[in-house]
């Protein structure tokens, strides 16, 4: 079976679970809304992706050490905010349809590749929505370092830098401020280290520390966790 006939099917399949899931469910239920800060910029050679590390329910902290940024492949990370159930789904989905892009054209896929992949599916399902914002991330050797930032119904909007969440405007504060072009790696990561720092002092739904990823054309990303008592 061919890549585009396992992603009809694949994608066919989730959307009458996706449905059915929504259907059923309390809508004016707000109790297992989460909040949370998601930052990427790109510089010159890298991609560099911030997040915090707190979940929520409510005005319950969840976790503290939540995972919100994700390997898709090697060149490709995705930050995720929002419904924590329907993030993750996303990313097991985008794992899959990306493996299988590569298997059978026997190259890397390109990040604006997979942000269509991404886009489509969040579309087919506009009517019952994933309940995220997502920032796509990566590195080829054709296009650069691109920075995607991905809305719930399938937009996509290229940009140098972007902030998701509830926390989201005040890391913009930090990046409108500090960004520009040509941005070493180190000046990147203080930047984006700065903005998730803003967001936490000010957002009850973000803190416990800030975890930044920095995503390579070749060679596995640089991981780094940032301890903060809030």
């Amino acid at each position: 079976m061919k890549y585009e006939e396992v992603l009809k099917k694949t994608d066919t399949k989730f959307q009458k679970i996706n449905k059915n899931q929504k259907r059923n469910s309390n809508k004016s239920n707000k109790t297992f809304r989460s909040g949370t800060t998601t930052v990427g910029l790109a510089c010159k050679d890298v991609v560099v992706l911030g997040t915090d590390k707190r979940a929520t329910m409510a005005y319950f902290v969840a976790s503290k050490t939540s995972e919100k940024v994700y390997e898709i492949q090697p060149h490709l990370y995705m930050t995720t905010a929002g419904g924590v159930a329907d993030a993750q789904q996303l990313v097991d989905l985008l794992r899959a349809y990306t493996s299988l892009y590569q298997m059978e054209r026997q190259k890397r896929i390109s990040v604006k590749s997979a942000a269509q992949l991404l886009s489509n599916i969040l579309y087919r399902n506009k009517l019952t929505p994933y309940e995220v914002g997502l920032i796509l991330g990566g590195v080829t050797k054709e296009e650069g370092p691109v920075v995607l930032n991905i809305g719930a119904y399938g937009s996509r909007l290229p940009d140098k830098f972007c902030a998701v969440g509830s926390g989201q405007n005040y890391s913009y504060g930090v990046l409108e401020a500090k960004y520009k072009d040509g941005l070493s790696v180190e000046e990147g990561k203080e930047i984006v280290k700065a903005a998730v720092k803003s967001s936490i002092k000010r957002d009850i739904a973000s803190g416990n520390g800030v975890d930044i990823v920095i995503v390579k054309e070749s060679g596995s990303a640089e991981r780094e966790f940032i301890s903060i008592n809030k």
